[in-house]
């Protein structure tokens, strides 16, 4: 019996050693990866830590300011390997980049290996707000694997400088931020006995919100959309030289003033288009007076949509008008999800994800064409440029839609001339609330119209100058009135809305 009882007790702890082993095995089969988060000691306060997509490395990432911003940060990374040793001397890639837009930033941030697993990566410029992705790319030994920190919203550390009025229905409401259009200004220099206005304007990669929350990429002479506003008098000598910063090859066309065809800015016609990094001198006597536009005339329908425009006047020796203050109203409509690359435009890299086009049907079969799809090259031209099929709605005044275009501030009793120019490719129907005006002048030219309007189209490329009189005051709106064109992505109220402001 005892013998029996021996056997029992055996084989029950044999049993028990068995299912434990068993329970052990499980438990190790279904154990979470080593390479975790909280397996790790965080070497620098509020910072944020990920592992790479193959467990490989893990990256603590440590922001100045702990944010994001839009403009200049610094970020410090810390790199471990699996066993949570520093990784020393390894090539690390650092890439800001925006998903939604398929591009990143236009100047490469700075990284420097400070020691002990610590890298310093300066001059990470964020162009503007939105969302941001931060690529990291990591190769130590022939090892190699990758992480993105996600940052959904990046902004300014300032609010929006919205202007609010008290309005007579008892609300607080927004009628727009301040948004002045930036002005030209010469050197006077002499030569051979004559006065010359001598101006420099360099094209720029650009980025800006064309209204809250929805970044854009574009060109700006001078890096802002509309460009500096030229204003010169009849007669003057005008000498401008075009610098190219920025990617692709660009010119300037001066659309309404008589000058040589050398500085009429047509690519392969009177001149080269100006590379990156080139320049180009255009000289002419300031004729033809009257408010006039320039734009850039290389691949033109793409380029002038992503801002590579702005105001050119010339102003008469002596002025028949009377008027009490100026303001000018540049329209244009955007494509709101276009996606402008600076680099070789048969990169289609996150082409699905940020959706390079809005839509792509077309009048042909099989519908949008992406660039590796094209023809071959024609012939007819020294250069031809991809197609492009936008859905336009973002519609702006000076560049910004509303609440971020600027409100007309009057005085009760005064004329007001605004000089309206349409550099899109949609006509324009301008009204005013409670509002008469007289338009004075067309495409640069005096006209006499004596009739009081309150609504006047302007056609694609077209100037129209009026004379509104500031006769009862208040708060009035002045928009276009295609009325989905006072929507920003079909969303109203913004767009090409603004309102006539009464001041003391």
């Amino acid at each position: 019996m005892k013998k029996l009882i021996q056997i029992f007790t055996i084989m029950f702890f044999a049993a028990v050693v068995f299912l434990a082993g068993c329970a052990t095995t499980k438990t190790q089969s279904t154990q979470e990866p080593k390479h975790k988060h909280d397996k790790f000691t965080k070497h620098l306060a509020d910072s944020q830590l990920l592992v790479t997509e193959k467990g490989l490395y893990s990256v603590e990432m440590a922001i100045s300011g702990k944010r994001l911003l839009v403009g200049v940060n610094n970020i410090d990374l810390i790199v471990h390997d699996a066993n949570d040793t520093d990784v020393k001397q390894a090539e690390i890639e650092f890439t800001p980049w925006m998903p939604e837009m398929g591009h990143g930033v236009f100047d490469p941030p700075v990284l420097t290996e400070k020691g002990d697993g610590l890298y310093r990566v300066e001059n990470v410029v964020l162009v503007m707000g939105g969302h941001w992705e931060i690529r990291i790319n990591i190769k130590k030994d022939g090892v190699e694997d990758k992480v993105v920190f996600d940052f959904p919203y990046v902004r300014t550390n300032e609010e929006y400088d919205y202007i609010r009025e008290k309005t007579p229905a008892g609300y607080n409401a927004v009628l727009g931020m301040k948004n002045p259009l930036k002005e030209a200004v010469p050197e006077i220099i002499t030569e051979n006995g004559e006065e010359i206005k001598a101006y420099t304007l360099t094209v720029k990669n650009l980025g800006f919100e064309i209204f809250p929350d929805q970044p854009m990429m574009g060109w700006g002479f001078d890096g802002v959309i509309p460009g500096p506003t030229f204003r010169v008098k009849e007669g003057d000598k005008v000498r401008i030289t075009l610098k190219n910063e920025a990617d692709d090859s660009h010119t300037m066309h001066i659309h309404g003033i008589e000058k040589p065809v050398i500085a009429d800015g047509v690519p392969y016609i009177g001149q080269k288009p100006v590379e990156k990094g080139e320049s180009y001198t255009f000289e002419f006597t300031a004729g033809n007076i009257g408010t006039h536009w320039y734009h850039c005339h290389v691949d033109s329908s793409h380029h002038v949509d992503m801002g590579l425009y702005g105001v050119f006047i010339v102003e008469p020796k002596e002025e028949i008008l009377e008027y009490d203050r100026e303001y000018i109203m540049v329209l244009d409509e955007w494509p709101t999800a276009h996606i402008h690359r600076h680099g070789d435009p048969t990169d289609l890299t996150d082409h699905e994800k940020s959706k390079l086009m809005k839509v792509h049907e077309s009048s042909t079969p099989g519908g949008h064409a992406h660039p590796m799809e094209l023809p071959a090259k024609r012939d007819y031209y020294p250069r031809t440029h991809w197609p492009r099929n936008d859905v336009y709605d973002g519609f702006t005044i000076n560049g910004r839609s509303f609440p971020m275009t600027q409100p007309i501030d009057v005085k009760e009793g005064e004329k007001v001339r605004i000089r309206f120019v349409n550099v899109g490719y949609m006509s324009h129907f301008m009204h005013t609330h409670s509002h008469k005006f007289k338009v004075v002048a067309r495409d640069g030219s005096y006209v006499n119209e004596p009739q009081l309007l309150d609504t006047v189209e302007i056609g694609p490329a077209q100037r129209v100058d009026i004379i509104l009189y500031a006769n009862n005051p208040g708060i009035w709106p002045f928009h276009c009135h295609r009325l989905n064109h006072v929507a920003n992505e079909g969303a109203y109220p913004g767009g090409m809305l603004t309102f006539i402001r009464y001041i003391d």
